[in-house]
C-alpha cells in the first residue's frame, strides 16, 4: 500500500490495513485508474496515429489500385518463366548419352546434386579444350541466379511503392532483371556454340529462346505498368487519425458525446 492516500495525503499508519482511507474512505488501490488507463490509451491511439500513414503507404502499394494488384503479380512472374526450358544439352558418356533440358530447375539440381565435383569443374575452367565454354556457363548460371535474387528482392520492396524513392526502384529492378537476363542468354548461346565446335560427336546443344523472350516481356510490362501508375499520379488514401494526436478531453467527438451526455441528463 502507498504511503500517503492519493486523494487527500493522508499519512498512513501500520494499523490501516484496509484499502480505504481511513480519513477520506477513496479506495487506495483503484483511485485515478481511469485516469492512469486513459493516459496509457492515449499513448497507444498516438502510436497507432504515427503508424497509420505506414499502413496506408503500404495499403496502396500492394492493393490500392488495380495497377499495384496488377504490378504485384508481375513481380513474380520472371522467376516462373525461367521454368520453360531455354534450351538443350546432350553429350556422350562412354556407354551412355544424357540430354537435359535447361531451366531454374535444372540448374538447381545440377548445384544440389550429389555428382558436383567442384574441385573437377575448377580445373576445367583452366582447360585449353572446354575452358572457355564453362566460362560461358558459369557466367550464365551466376546471371541466372543473380536475376532470381534481384526479381525477388523487387518483389518484396513493392510494398515501399509509395515511398518517395519507390518509383526509381520499381523501375531500376526491372532494368536490372533485363540485363541479368540478356546475360545469361547470351552466355548460355556462346557456350553452346564454343563446346559444341571444341567436342564435336561428344556434346551438342540448343538454344531455345522463349523463355528469354518471357522473361523480357514480363520485366517490360512491369516497367509499363508502373510508367501508367506514375502518370495517373494516382493518390494514396491516408486514413484520417488528426484526432488521435489531441489529448483525449481535446478530441471534437469526445466533447461531442460529453456535450450529448450532458444534454440528455439535463
Amino acid at each position: 500500500m502507498a504511503e500517503y492516500c492519493p486523494k487527500c495525503n493522508y499519512k498512513f499508519k501500520p494499523t490501516d490495513w484496509r484499502p480505504e482511507c481511513p480519513q477520506c474512505g477513496v479506495n487506495v488501490l483503484y483511485y485515478g485508474v481511469e485516469d492512469r488507463l486513459r493516459e496509457e490509451a492515449d499513448k497507444a491511439e498516438l502510436e497507432h496515429a504515427k503508424m497509420q500513414p505506414r499502413f496506408d503507404r503500404l495499403k496502396a502499394s500492394l492493393i490500392g489500385h488495380p495497377l499495384a494488384i496488377v504490378r504485384l503479380v508481375l513481380g513474380l512472374l520472371p522467376i516462373a518463366a525461367l521454368l520453360i526450358p531455354s534450351g538443350k544439352l546432350s553429350y556422350v558418356l562412354p556407354f551412355a548419352t544424357q540430354t537435359k533440358e535447361v531451366n531454374l530447375i535444372g540448374i538447381i539440381n545440377f548445384f544440389t546434386g550429389a555428382d558436383l565435383d567442384i574441385g573437377l569443374l575448377t580445373k576445367l575452367w583452366g582447360s585449353q579444350l572446354v575452358g572457355k565454354g564453362l566460362v560461358y556457363w558459369t557466367v550464365a548460371v551466376l546471371a541466372v541466379v543473380l536475376m532470381a535474387v534481384v526479381t525477388l528482392v523487387g518483389f518484396f520492396l513493392l510494398t515501399l511503392s509509395c515511398s518517395p524513392k519507390g518509383f526509381r526502384r520499381n523501375i531500376a529492378f526491372p532494368v536490372t532483371g533485363m540485363v541479368l537476363a540478356t546475360a545469361a542468354f547470351v552466355s548460355f548461346a556462346l557456350m553452346v556454340k564454343t563446346l559444341t565446335a571444341e567436342l564435336p560427336g561428344i556434346f551438342s546443344g540448343t538454344v531455345a529462346p522463349w523463355a528469354y523472350i518471357v522473361v523480357m516481356l514480363l520485366y517490360a510490362a512491369m516497367i509499363a505498368v508502373n510508367v501508367i501508375y506514375k502518370k495517373k499520379n494516382i493518390p494514396v488514401k491516408y486514413k484520417d487519425v488528426s484526432e488521435l494526436l489531441l489529448p483525449y478531453h481535446e478530441r471534437p467527438s469526445v466533447i461531442a458525446k460529453e456535450q450529448e451526455k450532458a444534454g440528455a441528463t439535463a
